[in-house]
């Protein structure tokens, strides 16, 4: 049984790894990590397996407080040129973060056709595979929270959230801040997906599979005009499907 973590610029994801499933999944804070991590000491646990986006120092001492509680090998996925006969795109390999990097390559093993596979994070990702499994590269767009901050401040705004039960966007023009601002930012987002599928679609001569994930995924997946497929813990079953082969 493994342990799996995933560990983001703001929250942690983390579960159990046995027989290809996921369980006790935990989305928490970052600071929160090891409370969570008790729940598992009961648990056989063989090999913990995690990436994450935070600095090289912070993960080094994470590695060691997990050496101190579990007897268990560690590893951790990081970005690279290749992986299991994926190819990373971008120039700089190590730049790409480690969660994406995970997704494009257990994504890649288990899809034949050209892959866009989206991120609905703190920021949102958008990465483009060819049927090849080569990594083209992909687009970055800030969070709901990031791109509502500024909004708060000018109109003086409490709360701003993304009603998962909004009408669709070709029907509704919002008649409140608020929801302008909602609605705007999802317009963003889903013109930005639908490109990508569309130049997606032209370019390798045949429709890609679409997959999107992440806090937010759910709501974009929803309003996409194009075919979809959720994967709420995407990059938790690609850190274990990565691990099986490793």
């Amino acid at each position: 049984m493994k342990i799996l973590i995933d560990i983001g610029n703001t929250t942690t994801s983390l579960g159990l790894w046995k027989n290809n499933k996921l369980s006790m999944i935990n989305n928490i804070e970052n600071n929160k990590l090891f409370i969570t991590l008790k729940k598992y000491l009961k648990r056989d646990i063989d090999e913990i397996l995690f990436t994450s986006v935070i600095g090289t120092k912070e993960n080094k001492l994470i590695i060691d407080r997990l050496k101190k509680i579990f007897k268990s090998n560690i590893k951790q996925i990081k970005s690279s040129s290749s992986l299991l006969g994926v190819s990373n795109g971008y120039i700089q390999p190590k730049k790409l973060g480690d969660d994406r990097w995970a997704t494009i390559v257990a994504s890649s093993l288990l899809h034949e056709e050209p892959l866009i596979i989206v991120d609905c994070g703190t920021a949102i990702s958008i990465d483009v595979v060819n049927a090849k499994g080569i990594h083209l590269g992909g687009y970055i767009l800030g969070g709901f929270d990031g791109y509502s901050k500024s909004f708060k401040n000018a109109y003086h705004l409490k709360n701003i959230k993304i009603k998962e039960g909004a009408v669709s966007q070709k029907k509704y023009f919002p008649k409140k801040t608020e929801d302008g601002i909602t609605e705007g930012y999802l317009l963003m987002v889903i013109s930005a997906i639908e490109n990508t599928y569309n130049q997606v679609k032209k370019n390798q001569n045949t429709p890609p599979k679409l997959l999107i994930s992440g806090g937010y995924g759910k709501i974009i997946s929803k309003r996409l005009s194009v075919k979809n497929k959720y994967e709420p813990d995407l990059v938790l079953k690609s850190i274990g499907l990565i691990g099986n082969r490793l």
